[in-house]
């Protein structure tokens, strides 16, 4: 759904997105762990084969999250990238509205930033750390039932389920950035008119959403996470590539579904 669009806009403008990209990937590389979820389960099946399975609830969270609570002052990192994302979902914004790859108006840039893409950066973040502290508390329950297979199959079960409904919840907010910057709505309103939005191509969006997170999946098994200069070379590269096409998805999305060509002045 709008992917076409979307590479074209990337291709035109892709050294200007690679420019503010690398420093938004660098910090998400090193703030968090995103891939830590499909190695908590290769482990995990590694650990009942060998019949020594033992963990405690702050182990399987520490997988479940996005942050490295082992380094926390390496957390800092996060909010310094969902500054430096923002200013690319700024940038894009004005490049699709007025056909220019310029960076003019940097005062309007840094404030749609830090009203705007920031706070609702800092949003996601939550939602995925909620979801990660219910999944890990189901898995530690789930460790009470005593049969180690029925453990890995119902962890692996309430994991996809949970991701599944959050990626179904995102599809909803995908044009929540663009709808605040664009019309100048208040939070809730834009997250409203989002939804309403959204609703139109919703299962368009799921299967996307849905279609990259597998793809990701893939990607990590294939990769050897026991070596750590291939887990973060898969982390970084998988962090560019958000940061390029994510902003440029959300706000060809709201273009299309508003009916708004590109370059014409709001």
């Amino acid at each position: 759904m709008f992917l076409r669009k979307t590479i074209g806009f990337v291709n035109k403008n892709i050294i200007w997105l690679l420019i503010m990209a690398v420093p938004a990937a660098v910090c998400f590389t090193l703030g968090g762990h995103p891939l830590s979820i499909v190695e908590f389960f290769v482990g995990m099946f590694e650990k009942i084969q060998s019949g020594s399975v033992t963990y405690t609830f702050f182990e399987v969270f520490h997988h479940f999250s996005i942050l490295d609570f082992e380094r926390p002052l390496f957390i800092l990192f996060i909010p310094v990238g969902l500054f430096f994302i923002g200013l690319i979902f700024s940038w894009v914004e004005r490049a699709m509205k007025y056909n220019t790859i310029t960076l003019g108006g940097i005062r309007a840039l840094l404030l749609d930033t830090l009203f705007i893409t920031f706070p609702i950066g800092v949003f996601f973040v939550v939602a995925v750390e909620v979801v990660g502290i219910v999944v890990s508390g189901f898995i530690a329950l789930f460790a009470m039932l005593g049969n180690v297979w029925l453990w890995f199959g119902l962890s692996i079960a309430v994991a996809a389920i949970a991701y599944y409904l959050l990626i179904n919840f995102v599809c909803y907010l995908i044009c929540w950035p663009p709808a605040m910057s664009m019309e100048g709505l208040k939070i809730f309103v834009a997250l409203s008119l989002s939804a309403r939005m959204t609703t139109k191509a919703h299962n368009k969006f799921l299967i996307t959403l849905l279609s990259v997170m597998l793809l990701v999946i893939g990607l990590t098994f294939v990769v050897d996470l026991a070596g750590i200069v291939s887990y973060v070379a898969l982390c970084s590269l998988l962090n560019i590539l958000m940061c390029v096409y994510l902003p440029v998805y959300c706000y060809t999305a709201y273009f299309k579904l508003a009916d708004i060509p590109l370059g014409a002045k709001r």
